[in-house]
């Protein structure tokens, strides 16, 4: 109740500002030549401005759109404004055949968004190859995607989520408004294909507000909105080494003045591996539709499907890393193990605007209601495992906007809940075969959020940003197996936990702002780590919780050519949740200590040429100082060693160039330094470099055709290196440990995407 009510005063404030600052450069889009006088005006026509005779503009507006004009040419408008975005506006003249084209070029993220977050658009996904996020992912510094192989990724942020054997936790997701990640923290964002994503939203460390307040962050994986009105039809089609085959249609129809968009995606997915026992298979079906009605009803659905299957080379040796790369794990290869699952995504969601007033402003609610359904099959050496999830929640929040064109409010408060069922059984494998029954259970996983988030101008300088998470989560499971006279049922219900965030900014100039934030997360174990050895519960088990704290700025200069994103930050994590290996398929946790992450991390962006040739280039770079502060396991104290899993130092950068015959190259370069691979630091891995490169051709014609033509290099100097590492990696049988996932070879791609709008 006391958070509804002080959330109710922060919507009642006065003091809310709406005005946000974007600049831009109008050109002509058949030879980019600057155009001079072109006009920017909001669309009550209260306030405008014109280009230089450079072509740039610079304004200060609340208002919900900006309508760009010039003498001889079609005119447009700019919506979905972003506070501190730089935009170039392609105007075509009336003479020719066709529209607008507007492009936002970072920063992305607001001047006075006083956090750190890192936006992908779509150009970004689509730079190199889009088999993986992997490589747009760790263009972000902070975030470090592994990738064993395509069904077996980890993603960390700023070291959270290392310690995982095998996937991705302590970080949420959601596909839109509706989310991805599970009743227990795990997350799966590689099964969501990249062909119908228009951008990704990384909020690194805790937000501790309307997406939960996770340790690591929250990756926003969001689709896009209609750009084109009438039909547009895209077919492409991908081939690769190791006998990649990628097929993508997809079918957009938009109508902005019934406001509604329709899109459907297909693709199929098929690589032999470069490993033994390492064929995938996926076939995606998506289908998103967003209805407007009136002025105050927005209506959005949302159905993917998704069918996988995928066979699992595992983990390697130092040995077998070194001289048989391509060869899967002995045992799994013996078995053929592999995993066959099928995944629904569904939501729908309601957006009614309640009131509108002056410049913009409104009072509008978001209800959504979404479910999942996931089957999964799962050979492997020790047993056979079969599971199965249905999860449905829903979500409705009260927000407040001083102008629509905002990405976020400026107040909000809502709820989230989350209730999952999960079904799990391991079977006696023979080969593969399945035999007799080993386990039965059923677990019930939910969790709810009550959260609230305000923020709000000072001046016309300063600006405050605060939000409050109150999370309750529990576990219910049911035994069914008790002919082991171990009976595991039982209810886990952790204390409820209150995270609060604050952030404050100050925008030194309208190129350039400063921030400094201070946040609270946390990170449930799951069920299973809940449990000792003989099945019985531990009650001692805590959630992981941490503190962030961190300064940072960012902005651009040089007419917007030139930007800049910088975070220092520390986080203190108490609590440390360590899975101690029990046996092939049995892990266990134990709350083991405290750990300090310290970091920086830099994001340095230039536009060389904005003309007929556009030359631009990015580099990121990530430097992490992570140590166990208080680390005791068992007779071990590993206290002061280095934290596990994290690379200290990496480098990402790229370089892209576009010609105006329609001839474009990108160039891509990443290091990763050296980290240990156990607690007590006595293994590292080895640093490596890694230089991937793509070039193409692309065209369109003024009857609505376009056409492109591509390929690619990855790994060019065919480095060795390990793509992703199993941490702590146990030794069973007297064999050696199994830490390695070999990355690729050298290997290449060709594609060609062809399009037609009606």
């Amino acid at each position: 109740m006391r958070v509804l009510l002080f959330s109710l005063l922060l919507l009642s404030s006065s003091i809310l500002c709406g005005q946000i600052q974007i600049s831009g450069k109008i050109v002509d889009a058949k030879d980019g030549q600057a155009l001079a006088g072109a006009s920017i005006q909001e669309s009550s026509g209260a306030l405008g401005t014109v280009s230089n005779e450079d072509g740039f503009f610079s304004i200060l507006t609340s208002a919900d759109s900006l309508q760009v004009s010039f003498i001889g040419y079609e005119g447009s408008y700019l919506s979905q404004l972003i506070d501190g975005a730089f935009y170039t506006v392609e105007l075509i003249s009336n003479n020719v055949l066709g529209g607008v084209t507007v492009t936002a070029r970072p920063p992305q993220v607001g001047l006075r968004t006083p956090e750190a977050v890192a936006f992908l658009s779509r150009p970004d996904l689509t730079r190199f190859q889009e088999l993986s996020p992997a490589t747009a992912l760790n263009q972000i510094p902070g975030v470090y995607m592994q990738s064993g192989a395509l069904n077996t990724n980890r993603i960390t942020i700023r070291g959270i989520g290392n310690r995982i054997p095998f996937g991705t936790a302590k970080i949420r997701a959601y596909l839109d408004e509706i989310p991805i990640t599970n009743g227990v923290g795990e997350t799966s964002i590689e099964d969501i294909d990249l062909s119908f994503l228009n951008n990704i939203q990384v909020w690194k460390g805790p937000t501790a507000s309307n997406y939960g307040a996770a340790l690591g962050g929250m990756i926003h994986l969001q689709t896009g909105d209609g750009s084109r009105p009438g039909f547009q039809l895209n077919s492409s089609s991908e081939w690769g080494e190791f006998g990649l085959e990628r097929q993508v249609a997809q079918f957009n129809y938009y109508n902005p003045k019934n406001k509604l968009q329709l899109s459907l995606n297909f693709n199929d997915t098929h690589s032999d591996g470069y490993r033994d026992n390492n064929e995938y298979d996926r076939e995606s079906f998506t289908l998103l539709g967003k209805i407007g009605s009136g002025n105050r009803h927005r209506t959005t659905f949302l159905v993917n499907y998704t069918d996988l299957k995928a066979f699992i080379p595992s983990s390697l040796s130092e040995d077998d890393f070194r001289n048989e790369p391509s060869k899967a794990a002995f045992t799994w290869a013996q078995v053929m193990g592999f995993e066959d699952n099928q995944r629904l995504i569904t939501g729908i969601a309601h957006q009614y605007d309640w009131w509108l007033g002056a410049q913009g402003k409104s009072i509008s609610s978001h209800a959504s209601l979404f479910g999942t359904y996931r089957n999964n099959y799962e050979s492997r050496p020790f047993n056979i495992l079969r599971e199965s999830n249905w999860s449905g929640g829903y979500r409705i929040t009260l927000d407040y906007r001083n102008g629509r064109q905002r990405q976020t409010p400026n107040a909000q408060i809502g709820i989230e809940t989350y209730t999952e069922n999960y079904q799990w059984t391991t079977n006696e494998t023979d080969g593969g075969e399945l035999r007799a029954l080993l386990s039965d259970n059923e677990e019930r996983r939910r969790y709810f959020n009550l959260f609230a988030s305000w923020d709000w101008a000072i001046g016309p300088q300063w600006f405050v940003k605060a939000g409050l998470n109150l999370n309750s989560t529990g576990y219910e499971l049911t035994d069914y197996f008790l002919t082991d006279s171990s009976d595991l049922s039982g209810d886990y219900q952790f204390d409820a936990i209150l995270s609060p965030r604050l952030s404050i900014g100050y925008q030194w100039n309208p190129q350039v702002s400063i921030f400094a934030t201070v946040s609270h997360g946390f990170s449930p174990p799951t069920l299973e780590e809940t449990l000792n050895p003989d099945g019985s519960r531990n009650n001692e088990i805590q959630p992981e919780q941490g503190w962030n704290f961190e300064l940072g700025s960012r902005g651009s200069y040089i007419n917007g050519k030139f930007h800049y994103d910088l975070s220092i930050y520390r986080m203190q994590i108490r609590d440390l949740l360590v899975a101690r290996r029990t046996g092939l398929d049995q892990f266990i946790g134990i709350n083991a200590g405290k750990t300090i992450h310290q970091g920086l991390e830099v994001s340095l962006r230039y536009d060389w040429l904005d003309g007929p040739w556009q030359i631009s280039t990015q580099g990121n770079y990530n430097y992490a100082n992570y140590s166990f502060d208080e680390f005791v396991d068992g007779e071990n104290d590993f206290s002061g060693n280095e934290l596990t899993g994290t690379p200290p130092h990496q480098f990402n950068t790229w370089l892209d160039v576009r010609s105006p015959f329609g001839v474009y190259a990108s160039l891509n370069f990443e290091y990763v330094d050296a980290f240990p691979m156990r607690d007590d630091n006595s293994i590292y891995s080895e640093a490596y470099q890694l230089v991937n490169t793509r070039i193409g051709w692309r065209k369109t014609w003024l009857t609505g055709f376009n056409f492109e033509i591509y390929a690619g290099l990855n790994n060019l100097f065919d480095e060795r290196y390990a793509s992703m590492i199993l941490i702590n990696a146990a030794s069973f049988g007297g064999r050696a440990p199994r830490y390695y996932y070999p990355g690729l070879p050298r290997n290449w791609y060709g594609g060609v995407k062809i399009g037609y709008t009606l």
